[in-house]
């Protein structure tokens, strides 16, 4: 304990020893015409050589912290001509003159790109990331991405397969539509394993909006809408290394190199490789805490522009995973241990093409394909009592879309016709799970949808849509939604609401697959037998509404964000784990309610100095079976969802390219499925089936990284460094083959501290 206090003193001090010392300097802008003068509200303020600075206030005025050593100070906005001044008195009041340039043939366009926010321009509640977000954080794959970001919850799915699950709006990951590049991907057979399949290092950007996204991208959105920009050929970079090491004996190295075929064709190469071949048991259950593992990924990318306006990109990818955990080598003298493997191979083909009309610069018509084949095989067991799950699935996906204006560009709209088919197949302890029998499970759904958009203003704008999809097995439905978007007080406050429905087939193997590993018997209680699975299609309402408002404390940016969100689910595919040793799926009319709330404070207290404040609370209440009365149903806390969590992260750069980054997460206390009640033994959390509640528990992460030369960059880090771990996280570890054997039943921590560091190496592209 002694050495972890020292170690957090020692990160602390680093942080506060990076403040450099800073002046204030006071100024002015004015706009200069021939007409008059007058204070400018929003000019862009910055040292030579630095791109990033602040704007003046609704006055014109500002006050900028000063490094010593730089004293250009440079003020600019939009088409107006910039001025320099000299800082020599740092006491003094500065005026700076702005005027209108009318020889400019093109306008300039300051911006910085921020690394995490709200999206001004979108009417829907979307939080961006860039890539410097995420690499505050030890981030190898999509799953290890939102570490940072308070509306997205991530936590361990099992105690043997070292899974990733996250949560939006306190509902599971699958009620999410993840898309990449908006295209559907992580869904079906990959919902489970699919976010760790993405390399972070690929990654360009991701959106997150929260609540009913567009009806464009499809109606299987619940909770929200996760997209994924990948790196692309025609990028910033030439060339990306990185390697990762931990101290958990993982080894990552990821590799991408972009060439020019012309001055409009770019092609890149992606490859990714991954490997865990160390043993770890640090709780003493018999059971390696980490799977053993191999993975491996490359992915050719192509990326071409014409000189008729069609532009487009194609892609292809092959990935494979192979995962061995279970009991360790030490017990491996018993005859029959029980031993874990997972094998995944997936191959995917996507693209987009797309061209703008030059008779009309509003209309333009984009389309996307999507062809995906995925296959897993999974062992749980041994030789003599085995239980395995065996799958395929494959996946086509076309959508087409068309953009223009009716009359002016106040009134807007998207429309188009989309078409999305699975075939899957399924086999899990000798049964075969079909929609009737002789036919593996074949689902095809067309659509038709239109999105109009009243947009008088920047400021103001509402979002109407609707779809109608036709499903060869669900038959026709509707999927209308609303979005709105208002920015006021000098578009430092804005309001934005949103409502819709959405509607997804449930995939209840392929998504809960940390049952496997456990003795539990699965049942289907099933509502109509030509269904999938027997089962109804889930759909749900969400509903919400977001408030941001940017101000000062003193001269120090700050901006607060408060949200509710609502989803309330018409029809719902229960997984049901309340009893020891069963597991039942079910419908339930009119089910889980979730509230949500988040409320958070972005403050930048000084240059290059960031600090993050956020608290979401979530109820979330759904109703199971009574086992002794089957015609009743009892409303329950859903389980392993933390009710209250606080986050704050601490971002501290220097001028010479040290980065230090804090993040300390309370998690308060979850349910625990089928427990009754709480108890402690010596101190210590038991966790049986007697259970209730887990204990609530913080993790402190933290991350030095230092970037030389503008191309390469070193970092260390640590994860937990205060060591918190979930007691015995498998339940009747030593027991294996019986009914009350589970490895599912995680909520904390699994492995405990882990030290870690590695390298970045980007060579920019000369392209403009």
């Amino acid at each position: 304990m002694k050495n972890i206090i020292i170690m957090f003193l020692l990160l602390v001090g680093l942080n506060l020893s990076a403040q450099e010392e800073h002046q204030k300097i006071k100024g002015k802008v004015i706009l200069k015409t021939v007409k008059l003068q007058k204070p400018l509200a929003g000019a862009f303020i910055h040292w030579n050589g630095e791109s990033s600075g602040i704007f003046t206030n609704d006055k014109g005025e500002f006050i900028i912290h000063r490094d010593n050593g730089n004293n250009k100070l440079i003020a600019s906005f939009a088409s107006y001509s910039s001025d320099t001044i000299i800082i020599s008195k740092p006491d003094s009041t500065y005026t700076l003159f702005l005027s209108e340039e009318n020889n400019l043939n093109t306008a300039v366009v300051v911006a910085r790109r921020i690394s995490y926010g709200l999206s001004k321009l979108s009417p829907r509640t979307t939080i961006v990331l860039g890539e410097r977000e995420f690499q505050k954080a030890a981030c190898c794959n999509l799953s290890e991405s939102f570490e940072n970001a308070p509306a997205i919850d991530v936590s361990f799915s099992d105690a043997v397969t070292g899974t990733k699950q996250i949560k939006m709006l306190g509902l599971d990951g699958f009620y999410t539509l993840i898309g990449r590049e908006y295209m559907p991907s992580v869904r079906t057979l990959n919902s489970y394993y699919g976010l760790s399949h993405i390399p972070a290092a690929w990654v360009d950007g991701i959106q997150i909006t929260k609540g009913a996204g567009s009806v464009v991208n499809g109606h299987e959105s619940i909770a929200g809408q996760i997209n994924v920009e990948l790196k692309k050929p025609f990028g910033k970079e030439k060339l990306i290394l990185d390697q990762f090491a931990s101290s958990g004996g993982r080894f990552e190295t990821d590799f991408m190199y972009s060439k020019d075929i012309s001055n409009r064709i770019a092609t890149s190469l992606l490859v990714r490789y991954g490997q865990r071949s160390l043993e770890f048991d640090r709780n003493k259950d018999g059971f390696l805490d980490m799977p053993k593992s191999e993975d491996f990924k490359i992915m050719n990318r192509w990326q071409f522009f014409a000189e008729n306006g069609l532009e487009g990109t194609a892609n292809v990818s092959y990935h494979n995973s192979l995962k061995k955990a279970g009991q360790t080598n030490a017990l491996n003298a018993n005859p029959n241990p029980y031993e874990i493997g997972i094998n995944t191979e997936v191959i995917d083909f996507f693209a987009k093409l797309g061209k703008a009309s030059k008779k009309n610069e509003y209309s333009s018509f984009g389309s996307q394909y999507n062809l995906n084949h995925s296959e897993m095989t999974s062992t749980y067991g041994s030789s003599e009592n085995l239980k395995q799950y065996v799958a395929q699935a494959n996946q086509g996906y076309v959508n087409l879309l068309y953009e223009s204006i009716i009359g002016n560009s106040f009134h807007q709209f998207q429309t188009g016709i989309s078409f999305l088919i699975d075939e899957i197949q399924e086999t899990y302890e000798g049964f075969r799970f079909e929609r009737t029998e002789g036919f593996e499970r074949t689902e095809a759904v067309s659509g038709l949808f239109f999105e109009y958009t009243y947009k008088p203003k920047e400021t103001f704008s509402l979002v109407g849509g609707i779809r109608t999809d036709y499903n060869t097995i669900y038959g026709l439905y509707f999927t209308p939604r609303f979005h709105g978007k208002y920015r006021f007080n000098n578009d430092k406050t804005s309001i934005r609401t949103s409502m819709g429905l959405g509607r997804r087939t449930s995939n209840p193997l392929a998504q809960n697959q940390m049952l496997f590993a456990s003795g539990r018997e699965l049942e289907f209680r099933k509502s109509n037998p030509k269904l999938a699975y027997g089962l109804e299609q889930e759909y749900a309402l969400n509903s919400g509404i977001s408030f941001e408002h940017q101000f000062k404390i003193t001269y120090m940016p700050a901006t607060i964000g408060v949200d509710y969100f609502n989803t309330t689910f018409i029809n719902e595919v229960v997984m049901d784990r309340e009893n020891a040793g069963k597991a039942y799926f079910y419908n339930v009319k009119n089910g889980t309610v979730a509230n949500s709330i988040q409320t958070q404070l972005d403050l930048e207290p000084a240059r290059r100095t960031t600090i993050r404040i956020a608290y979401r609370m979530f109820d979330v209440q759904s109703k199971y079976l009574d086992e002794n009365n089957l015609s009743n149903f009892t409303t329950r806390q859903k389980p392993f969802i933390s009710k209250h969590r606080s986050f704050i992260n601490f971002t501290q750069g220097t001028r010479n390219d040290w980065r230090f980054n804090t993040t300390l997460t309370w998690y308060g206390p979850q349910r625990i499925a089928g427990a009754k009640d709480t108890s402690f033994s010596n101190g210590v959390f038991m966790y049986d089936i007697k259970d209730k509640f887990s204990p609530n528990f913080i993790l402190l992460n933290a991350q030095v990284s230092k970037i030389i030369k503008k191309e390469f960059e070193v970092y260390i880090g640590a994860e937990n460094i205060l060591n918190y771990r979930q007691q015995n996280p498998i339940q009747n570890a030593f027991n294996p083959y019986s009914e009350n054997f589970d490895a599912g039943l995680v909520w904390g921590p699994i492995f405990g501290r882990i030290f870690y560091g590695g390298f970045r190496w980007r060579i920019k592209s000369s392209k403009k």
